[in-house]
């Protein structure tokens, strides 16, 4: 199973992946941005991400890495590596992943950017 397309929509915020299995696999770029890979701990079996505030953070940029997979650069600068199977394996645990986040966010800690930016004339 390789990666033989990837299609941007930044209207819609969604990264859609043609694989050369014939399979699509479609994602938000919140949902990419809160579970890019990256070295933590889980609690209790559970990973449940500590990124907030990305509801409208956008995909920038895809670079090859070769047999490494593929970085994603989010517009906050962060940026990740994610192999074929990572990009199936999120979106198989999807309902859980989603769910799990959803239910762990606070007032303080939601999905809305934590800075507004107000065009002054």
């Amino acid at each position: 199973m390789k990666i033989i397309q990837f299609t941007l929509d930044r209207k819609q915020k969604k990264l859609t992946l043609n694989f050369d299995s014939n399979l699509q696999l479609i994602f938000s770029f919140e949902y990419l941005r809160v579970f890019s890979p990256v070295e933590t701990k889980a609690k209790n079996g559970v990973k449940i991400p500590e990124v907030f505030h990305k509801k409208d953070v956008l995909l920038t940029d895809i670079e090859p890495l070769g047999k490494h997979g593929h970085r994603l650069v989010f517009d906050d600068k962060h940026g990740a590596i994610f192999t074929d199977q990572t990009f199936k394996n999120l979106f198989d645990n999807y309902d859980i992943n989603w769910q799990s986040y959803c239910s762990s966010l606070t007032t303080s800690q939601n999905r809305e950017a934590s800075i507004s930016f107000v065009e002054v004339k």
